[in-house]
C-alpha cells in the first residue's frame, strides 16, 4: 500500500529544542528516515517521573487496593521492585485527592522474614469498622504448603499498621489451598463477609476456579457460607484473580481479572437476585491494564489497575507484571451496564491549549497527516472524529522519521473495534491491545486521550477506555490517517 504523506501544520521542531539535557534519554531507531525528516527516538522512561499515572521512587505499581475516606483516595499497592529481593511485593501507600499528583507515603505493610508465609504479600483490601481499620492480605510462600494463606493488620490512621499474628485463614476442605487469595471484606446486614478467589472441588476430580464466601460476626473468626460459592467462574478458565465487588443503584456488581485473557471483567446482577448477567461487552479495558478494584467518593466510582511496562522499556518487549497506576471513572446506564470515562478532575487538568482545527482526510491509499511533538509532560490530545466512507482510521503515535514504523489507534468499523497497533510499512500489523468499540448510527466519535510518558490512556463517546504503552510515543510528533476513504477530524486540540 501505498504512503501519503502530508506536511505538519504545526511546525516541526529542531532536535537540540525538543531534547532535555541528558542524550542517553534517546536511542535513534529510525536510520533510513530521510535527512529532513523529524528525527525520530525511543524513550527509555525507567527513570520518567510520572504523575498522573502514578508510579513510585525506583519500583512500579501491582495490584492497586483503593480506600477512599474524608476526600482522600489511600491507595495500597504491591511495590514492585526490580530486581526483587529475596521477599517481596510489601504492601506500599500513596494518596491523592484529585487523580492529577500522588503523594508516595512509603511502606504500609512489609513482608515477613525470608522463608516464612509472608515471603510475599499479595492482594486484599482494606475495611474499616468503627475507628479501626483491617487490611486482609495474601500471605505467599511457593514452597510451602499450603503456599497462600489469608492474614490480617490493622491501624487506627491509615498508616500505621500493626499485623495480627494470630489470625491465619486458611482454605476450608473443598477449596485449593494453594490457590486461595485476594481477599475483599464488607458488611451485609448485621454481619461481614469476605470473599477469596480459589478453586473448588465440584467432583469426579474436576476443579473450578470460584470466588468463595466466608462470614464472621467480629471480623476475627470467619467461616464457609452455607451456600454455594459467591461465584462460579462460567468458563474454562483456571481462575480469577483481584474480585472487587459493589453495589449502585438496584444492580450488585462483580469485577475480576481473567487470569488467561488478562482483561478485566464485570459481572452484574439485580439486588435480590441470584442469577447474574453477562453483559455483551464485559471487559473494562485491554490487555494493557489489570488488576483492577474500585473505590468510590460522594459521587463517582472509580476503578483502579496498572499499566504493564515492557520487558527491557522498549516497545518490542513483552508485558511485564506491574507497571503504572491508571484510574478511570465508571458510569452506570439504567439496564444496569456499565461506561469507562474520564475522571472530571483529570479532564480538567490540562488549560494551556493549542488548537490544532479541522481536517478531512480523503484518499485511496493510506493518508496522514502529521503534528509537532509531543511534550514531555503530561499532555490531552481532543477530538471529534466524523467517519465518511473511511472504515479505518485513527490517530498515529511515533509519526516521526519517514513514517515506517507507528503506533496506530485504529478505530476499525468494520470489526467494531478500538485497538493500539504497531504499524511497520510493508508488514501486517500486530495488535497490542484492543476493545470493542461501539459505533453509533452517525459514526461520530468524541475521542480523548491522556498521554504521559510512554503511557496513553484512550476514552471514546464516554463510554469505553483503552491503556496502552509505547516508548516511541513520548516527545516524538503525532498526527492522524485514514487507511481509505473519508474522514474529517474537527475541533482537534492538544492541551498541557
Amino acid at each position: 500500500m501505498k504512503l501519503k504523506y502530508i506536511l505538519p501544520s504545526l511546525s516541526l521542531c529542531a532536535l537540540s529544542f525538543c531534547a532535555c539535557g541528558n542524550d542517553l534519554d534517546y536511542v535513534s531507531n529510525d536510520p533510513n528516515a530521510d535527512p529532513n525528516a523529524p528525527a525520530c527516538y525511543d524513550v527509555n522512561d525507567l527513570h520518567f517521573d510520572y504523575n498522573i499515572f502514578f508510579r513510585p521512587t525506583n519500583a512500579w505499581v501491582g495490584d492497586p487496593m483503593p480506600f477512599y475516606e474524608n476526600g482522600k483516595f489511600y491507595v495500597f499497592y504491591l511495590q514492585d521492585e526490580r530486581p526483587a529481593g529475596t521477599t517481596f511485593h510489601p504492601w506500599y501507600m500513596a494518596t491523592t485527592s484529585d487523580f492529577t499528583s500522588y503523594q508516595d507515603k512509603g511502606e504500609a505493610i512489609p513482608c515477613g522474614e525470608d522463608k516464612s508465609q509472608e515471603d510475599a504479600l499479595g492482594t486484599g483490601s482494606v475495611f474499616k469498622d468503627g475507628t479501626t481499620y483491617y487490611a486482609f492480605y495474601t500471605a505467599h510462600n511457593g514452597e510451602l504448603d499450603p503456599k497462600e494463606k489469608i492474614y490480617l493488620a490493622t491501624s487506627t490512621n491509615l498508616q500505621t499498621w500493626n499485623k495480627q499474628t494470630s489470625f491465619s485463614l486458611e482454605a476450608p476442605n473443598g477449596y485449593d489451598r494453594n490457590e486461595f487469595r485476594d481477599p475483599i471484606v464488607f458488611k451485609e446486614g448485621s454481619n461481614y463477609k469476605m470473599l477469596v478467589s480459589t478453586r473448588a472441588d465440584v467432583g469426579g476430580g474436576a476443579w473450578k476456579g470460584v470466588v468463595a464466601q466466608f462470614e464472621s460476626n467480629d471480623l476475627f473468626n470467619w467461616s464457609p457460607d452455607a451456600a454455594n460459592p459467591f461465584f462460579y467462574i462460567d468458563d474454562e478458565a483456571f481462575m480469577v484473580e483481584c474480585p472487587d465487588v459493589f453495589t449502585e443503584g438496584n444492580y450488585q456488581y462483580l469485577i475480576y481479572s481473567g487470569i488467561g485473557d488478562r482483561l478485566v471483567h464485570y459481572k452484574y446482577r439485580k439486588t435480590g437476585t441470584s442469577n447474574w448477567i453477562t453483559p455483551a461487552n464485559s471487559a473494562l479495558d485491554g490487555v494493557a491494564f489489570y488488576a483492577a478494584k474500585t473505590a468510590a467518593d460522594t459521587n463517582s466510582r472509580y476503578l483502579f489497575g496498572w499499566i504493564p511496562t515492557k520487558g527491557g522499556y522498549k516497545d518490542d518487549g513483552v508485558y511485564d507484571w506491574g507497571g503504572s497506576l491508571a484510574v478511570h471513572r465508571l458510569t452506570q446506564n439504567s439496564d444496569g451496564t456499565l461506561n469507562v470515562t474520564i475522571a472530571e478532575s483529570l479532564n480538567n487538568k490540562f488549560s494551556n491549549v493549542t488548537a490544532i482545527g479541522t481536517t478531512e482526510l480523503n484518499a485511496s491509499e493510506r493518508q496522514v497527516k502529521v503534528f509537532d511533538r509531543l511534550p514531555k509532560s503530561a499532555c490531552k490530545i481532543t477530538a471529534k472524529i466524523k467517519a465518511g466512507t473511511s472504515t479505518s482510521f485513527g490517530i498515529s503515535f511515533g509519526a516521526c522519521g519517514n513514517l515506517r514504523e507507528v503506533y496506530d489507534l485504529v478505530f476499525d468499523l468494520k470489526n467494531s473495534q478500538l485497538r493500539m497497533d504497531k504499524n511497520i510499512r510493508g508488514q501486517s500489523p500486530s495488535t497490542l491491545a484492543s476493545v470493542k468499540l461501539p459505533v453509533p448510527a452517525n459514526k461520530e466519535f468524541d475521542v480523548t486521550v491522556i498521554t504521559e510518558g510512554s503511557v496513553a490512556v484512550i476514552y471514546v463517546n464516554n463510554q469505553i477506555a483503552l491503556s496502552t504503552r509505547s516508548y516511541r510515543m513520548n516527545q516524538n510528533p503525532w498526527g492522524i490517517f485514514s487507511n481509505s476513504g473519508s474522514a474529517t477530524f474537527s475541533d482537534v486540540k492538544l492541551s498541557k
